[in-house]
């Protein structure tokens, strides 16, 4: 049955074995009936108000789908997908209240496409707790991930783990993690690269001073397109790292695991010359 976002109380309580015990206890102290009395009073109170809560619960969380549903233009069908991740997304104490579930479910939605409502909602709580964790927007976050699964594959909770476990080791130092990788995955991709390749290699970058994430990203974008331009420039910095630049054309163009095979050639080329001025030569030439 789909949950429709009414939480029902049985409000009635059973006075009976109250009363019996009174009957029983002849002898117990005004103080003590007064004091039982009022405490069954505070009980029926609680749940009289728990009964009210519940009923603005089910108004907003009907306002909330409504909601949804037009932001996302999801059919029927695939309301009750998204307004159970809702649901489960807000019960697992996520979120602002239901309508910043709702917001990022929405993002979710639209950027990723319609997937199930367990996959929704998983990345939804992925997408919050980057947001609660590194103060990313989830906007920018959902389309950092949606990028990595549509240039390397994988599922969306594998690019938030990648994401995390970036900002984790420091990568976001010039605040252009989720740019970058928006921006850059198509390049690395180019080049033969899969995700965790990108980031090790924007982790290599930090290490070795890189002053931004930016520039580690435009060098291997300025070399997927001079890998394969056939320029006089091109070919000789390959030729100064002893390789044919035809044949390294071809790997890259090819893609796939002959583009990535070519790329570390091209890496342990430069990083085995022993003449600095040809290797800065040969780096700016590629």
């Amino acid at each position: 049955m789909a949950y429709d976002g009414t939480l029902k109380f049985d409000t009635k309580l059973d006075s009976s074995g109250f009363r019996n015990g009174l009957s029983k206890l002849g002898g117990l102290a005004v103080s003590g009936v007064k004091t039982a009395v009022a405490a069954v009073s505070a009980a029926g109170a609680a749940l009289g108000a728990a009964g009210t809560a519940a009923v603005k619960f089910g108004t907003d969380y009907q306002q909330t789908s409504n909601q949804l549903q037009a932001s996302t233009g999801a059919t029927k069908k695939e309301m009750e997908g998204l307004s159970e991740a809702m649901k489960n997304v807000y019960a697992d104490n996520f979120g602002e209240s239901l309508d910043d579930v709702a917001q990022s479910i929405g993002e979710v939605r639209k950027q990723m496409g319609n997937l199930d409502g367990e996959e929704i909602q998983n990345l939804t709580e992925d997408a919050i707790i980057l947001r609660d964790t590194f103060e990313y927007d989830v906007s920018e976050s959902v389309r950092a991930a949606n990028t990595i699964v549509k240039n390397f594959g994988g599922d969306g909770q594998q690019a938030f783990n990648l994401i995390a476990q970036g900002a984790q080791n420091g990568l976001d130092y010039s605040g252009e993690l989720l740019d970058s990788i928006s921006e850059y995955s198509v390049q690395f991709a180019k080049v033969g690269l899969d995700a965790t390749d990108m980031f090790n290699i924007f982790q290599a970058g930090m290490d070795n001073g890189a002053f931004n994430l930016d520039k580690i990203g435009d060098a291997v974008k300025e070399f997927s397109i001079r890998a394969v331009d056939g320029s006089k420039s091109t070919a000789e910095g390959f030729a100064l790292i002893g390789l044919s630049a035809d044949e390294m054309a071809a790997k890259f163009a090819a893609g796939g695991e002959e583009a990535e095979e070519a790329f570390y050639q091209v890496i342990a080329g430069l990083r085995e010359m022993e003449d600095p001025v040809e290797q800065n030569l040969a780096g700016v030439d590629l």
